[in-house]
């Protein structure tokens, strides 16, 4: 009897990574944006990734409940958070500079709405949003070049409030969320140039 409960153990515990290994496609999700090769620039000493699926975004609004309820209730309408972001350097600042405004064209061009445009000799930032239902949005992008400093590309797929976007940075200090509030959508049409 005891080799069968660990037989069916080993099986639970199986299966349940399985559930959490399995990788959903979020290539068809409204709010998904692909950003390319992004490899070119990992080079550097100072490099981050983060991905975050719906499963584990799912776990952390659980455990934000109480102390973060507006924050567990943000996180658990998400499907997907990804941030990759590098040094800039002499050796891959044009390169970046290049992806950022080839991304940005193909936003322009795929009904994505821009809510904030910053450009100057040393920074560029553009936030896009992709139109939901309601007062949602159906994904989130950043892109950010801070130069000397780093570059970052965000993609947050899900339901999003803007409202509550800029909690979202406080809990996974995301790059460039900060510049977001409910003021930068006055209306689904604007076009968020701030120079």
């Amino acid at each position: 009897m005891k080799d069968l409960s660990k037989y069916f153990a080993v099986i639970f515990f199986a299966l349940l990574s399985l559930t959490f290994s399995q990788s959903k496609d979020f290539t068809k999700e409204p709010g998904y944006v692909d950003f390319g090769e992004l490899s070119d620039f990992d080079f550097e000493e100072s490099v981050t990734e983060v991905y975050l699926e719906e499963n584990l975004l799912k776990m952390v609004a659980k455990l934000s409940k109480e102390s973060e309820p507006e924050v567990a209730d943000l996180i658990g309408g998400l499907k997907m958070i990804r941030v990759n972001a590098f040094e800039i350097s002499d050796k891959n600042e044009a390169k970046i500079l290049a992806k950022i405004e080839d991304i940005n064209k193909k936003l322009e061009n795929k009904d994505w709405l821009r809510i904030i445009r910053v450009k100057s000799k040393s920074e560029t930032v553009y936030v896009y949003v992709k139109n939901g239902s309601d007062d949602k949005f159906h994904g989130l992008v950043v892109l950010a070049f801070d130069k000397p400093g780093e570059a970052a590309f965000v993609n947050i797929v899900g339901d999003i409030n803007l409202e509550a976007i800029g909690k979202l940075n406080t809990k996974f200090n995301i790059p460039a969320l900060g510049k977001i509030d409910s003021s930068s959508v006055d209306s689904k049409n604007n076009k968020g140039d701030k120079k």
